[in-house]
């Protein structure tokens, strides 16, 4: 599948389950020092804010 069909497929919005407060989220996504581990609490800290997918692709990589 190529990068633009997966792209259509993806939902607009995400909600997410609330385990973390938005305000965790940001602290972790800041704190982490592992770029992995950092890219995923940043998507995560994205959408909970209630970014679109495709706002937090185009950031994110």
């Amino acid at each position: 599948m190529n990068s633009k069909s997966w792209a259509i497929a993806m939902p607009r919005l995400l909600k997410l389950e609330p385990h973390k407060s938005i305000e965790e989220l940001e602290k972790l996504y800041r704190q982490t020092q592992d770029p992995i581990e950092r890219t995923r609490w940043q998507i995560l800290w994205l959408i909970a804010k209630g970014h679109k997918v495709e706002e937090v692709a185009e950031v994110t990589g």
